[in-house]
C-alpha cells in the first residue's frame, strides 16, 4: 500500500513537472522574447529584401548604362594606371588620393569596378551600422538591435542613393565613425587618440568635407587627434599618391584642387566649382537654402525643366547672403556651447549625443549638401531613437522635440519627391529640428549628473 502510494505520488510529481515545462515553453513562444525574435527576423527580412531590390536596380543601370559618377572615378582611376593627368578631368572634384586608392579597382574593366564599388559601399554600410551601434550602446542593451535596424532603414533612402549615383559619402562615413569609435575608446587608453588621426586624416584627404571635426576636436582639447589628422591627411594628399603620380606632378595636382574646390569655400562661402547648380533645390545645407530663400534664383536649374522654381522671400546681395549665413552658423555653433558645456562628456551617453550634434553641423555648415550627404543622419537617428526608449534622464520637452524630429524626417523622406518641397529646404529643416531635439537633450543629461 505504502509502496503504492509513493508511486502515485512520484508520477503526480512527473505530471505537475512535465505541465510546468509546457507552461514555460508556451511562455517563451509567446512572450516577450519570442517578440523579439520575430521583429529581428521581420527587419532583417526587409533589409534582404531592399538589398535584392537595390541590387536588381543596379544591375539595371549597369545594362541601360547609367553610371553616374562611378564613370567619373573609374575614368580618374584609369589616368592614375596609365599616367594622365587628373587636372582636366571633367566632374572630377577630389584631389589624386582618391584616384589613387580606386585605380587596384579598375585594372580588371569597367564591370568589375562598377559592382565591386557597388559590393564595397554595402559593406561600408553595414560597418558604419555597427560602428554607430557600439557608439551609442558600448554594451549589451535590451532593445539594442531593434533601434540599430530602425536606424538603418531610416536613413537607407540615403544611403541608396549614394549607391545608385556611385558617390564616396559613405566611405567618408565610416572613416568618420572609426575616429568616433577609436576616440570613445581612448578613454581607457589615450594612445587610441593617435589611432583616431588616421581615419579622420583620410576622410579629410578624400573630401575635405569633414574638415570642420578638427574645430570639434579642439574644442574638447583632443590635441593628439588633431595633430594625427593633419599628419595623416598630409601624408595621404602628399606622400601616398607621389609614388604612381611624382612628386612634382602630384603636388601640382593637388595645388589645383585647392584653387578650385578648397579656396573658393574658405574665402567667398562658395562651393567649389559648382557655381549655379549649387543654388539647386537638391543641396540642403544652410548656405544653398539661405540663398534660395534670400535671392532671386531658379531653385531647379540642375533639372534642366522649362518652368522654373521661385521660392525667394527677399533679394539681396550676395555679401548679405553671406552675412546672414555666417550669422546663423555662429547661433549654431552657440547653442552647441550651451547644450554641452565646456566640461568634457562624463559618459558613452553624453558623448554620443556631441558626436551627433557635430555631424549635424557638418550638414549644415557645408557648402554642399545634396540629398547622399544625409546618410552621415545614421548615428544621430540612432542616438534619438535609443532616447526615445530610455527618457529618464530627459525632461517632457526634449521628449517630444525627439518625437517632432523623427517625424520631420520621415515627413523630408517622403517629400524627396517633390522639388518645391526640397526648394523650400524640407531636409535642411528636419536636420534643423533634430540638431535642436539633441542639443536640448544633451543639455538634460549635463544637468542631470
Amino acid at each position: 500500500m505504502l509502496a503504492g502510494k509513493r508511486t502515485g505520488r512520484e508520477g503526480l510529481d512527473r505530471l505537475d513537472s512535465a505541465g510546468a515545462e509546457v507552461r514555460v515553453i508556451e511562455r517563451e513562444k509567446h512572450g516577450p522574447t519570442a517578440g523579439k525574435s520575430v521583429r529581428r527576423r521581420a527587419i532583417i527580412m526587409i533589409a534582404a529584401a531592399l538589398c535584392a531590390l537595390v541590387t536588381a536596380a543596379m544591375i539595371g543601370k549597369f545594362l541601360a548604362r547609367d553610371f553616374k559618377d562611378a564613370a567619373v572615378w573609374y575614368d580618374a582611376g584609369q589616368r592614375v594606371l596609365t599616367g594622365q593627368t587628373l587636372a582636366q578631368l571633367p566632374h572630377y572634384r577630389y584631389p589624386p588620393t582618391f584616384a589613387v586608392l580606386v585605380a587596384p579597382l579598375c585594372v580588371f574593366g569597367f564591370g568589375w569596378f562598377f559592382f565591386s564599388w557597388y559590393a564595397l559601399n554595402v559593406l561600408l554600410f553595414g560597418l558604419s551600422v555597427r560602428a554607430a551601434g557600439s557608439l551609442v550602446s558600448p554594451s549589451a542593451e535590451t532593445g539594442a538591435a531593434t533601434w540599430r535596424w530602425l536606424a538603418a532603414l531610416l536613413v537607407a533612402v540615403f544611403a541608396i542613393d549614394n549607391l545608385f549615383l556611385g558617390q564616396t559619402n559613405i566611405l567618408i562615413m565610416v572613416l568618420i565613425y572609426g575616429a568616433f569609435v577609436e576616440v570613445a575608446r581612448g578613454r581607457a587608453c589615450p594612445a587610441r587618440e593617435w589611432r583616431a588621426g588616421l581615419p579622420l586624416g583620410g576622410a579629410i584627404a578624400i573630401k575635405v568635407f569633414p574638415a570642420p571635426l578638427l574645430a570639434y576636436f579642439l574644442y574638447r582639447a583632443r590635441v593628439r587627434v588633431v595633430g594625427s589628422a593633419l599628419v595623416w591627411c598630409a601624408f595621404f594628399l602628399v606622400i601616398l599618391p607621389a609614388p604612381a603620380r611624382g612628386f612634382r606632378r602630384n603636388l601640382a595636382e593637388v595645388s589645383d584642387w585647392g584653387r578650385r574646390v578648397v579656396m573658393p569655400y574658405l574665402s567667398r562661402g562658395q562651393a567649389g566649382d559648382w557655381g549655379q547648380h549649387a543654388l539647386d533645390f537638391g543641396n540642403q545645407s544652410l548656405a544653398g537654402v539661405a540663398n534660395r530663400y534670400l535671392t532671386r534664383v531658379d531653385a531647379q536649374v540642375m533639372a534642366r525643366r522649362a518652368a522654373p522654381i521661385y521660392v525667394n522671400l527677399a533679394d539681396l546681395s550676395p555679401t548679405q547672403v553671406n552675412l546672414i549665413v555666417l550669422g546663423v552658423l555662429g547661433a549654431l555653433g552657440i547653442a552647441f556651447l550651451a547644450a554641452c558645456g565646456w566640461r568634457r562628456p562624463r559618459d558613452a551617453e553624453e558623448q554620443v549625443l556631441e558626436y551627433s550634434l557635430a555631424s549635424l553641423l557638418l550638414l549644415l555648415s557645408s557648402a554642399i549638401a545634396w540629398t547622399y550627404f544625409f546618410v552621415l543622419l545614421l548615428l544621430p537617428v540612432m542616438a534619438a531613437l535609443r532616447l526615445l526608449g530610455r527618457r529618464e534622464r530627459l525632461r517632457a520637452s526634449s521628449v517630444w522635440m525627439l518625437r517632432a524630429a523623427m517625424w520631420a524626417l520621415v515627413a523630408a523622406i517622403l517629400l524627396l519627391a517633390n522639388h518645391y518641397a526640397r526648394a523650400l529646404g524640407s531636409l535642411f529643416w528636419a536636420t534643423l529640428v533634430l540638431f535642436s531635439a539633441l542639443a536640448l537633450a544633451r543639455r538634460d543629461l549635463r544637468r542631470s549628473q
